[in-house]
């Protein structure tokens, strides 16, 4: 395994069942967020829909590859983690200086909580890659590895 893989992740749990974990809590904080924009009433309608849809299907995607132990699977949430770093930065900055209506449609009215909270999601998102990337490599090493059949 690379130098920047793990082999476990926290509290000594197999990364088979981080991403599972990883898995369950995006799911419960995608439907959390559905509800609270529904609540506040901010629902732009092709943004946030398209996000949304796109973030419940790589979290199915996820699910599926840790159940059935599939790399490629794995590999597309990894791929829809880094768009979600793209538009991380655009975000971020559209909070700070207050362009595309970041700032309006904001979780907090303080901008230094916002940014707060962006740091916060940055920090847990890559730690998640981080776990998910690892599980990835180990799944790799184990489908290239050759069986020594005697």
């Amino acid at each position: 395994m690379p130098k920047f893989a793990a082999d476990k992740s926290l509290c000594n749990i197999s990364l088979r069942n981080a991403c599972l974990g990883i898995a369950i809590f995006c799911l419960v904080i995608l439907v959390l967020g559905v509800v609270m924009i529904l609540v506040r009433g901010g629902w732009h309608f092709t943004y946030t829909l398209i996000v949304e849809i796109m973030l419940l299907i790589s979290t199915l995607v996820l699910l599926f590859g840790a159940l059935l132990s599939n790399a490629w699977l794995v590999l597309v949430w990894l791929v829809v983690a880094v768009l979600f770093l793209i538009c991380w930065l655009i975000q971020f900055f559209g909070v700070i200086f207050n362009y595309g209506d970041f700032r309006a449609t904001a979780s907090f009215d303080n901008v230094y909580i916002n940014i707060f909270e962006d740091i916060l999601v940055l920090v847990i998102l890559c730690y998640f890659a981080y776990l998910v990337y690892s599980y990835f490599h180990q799944l790799r090493n184990k489908q290239s590895a050759t069986s020594h059949d005697v």
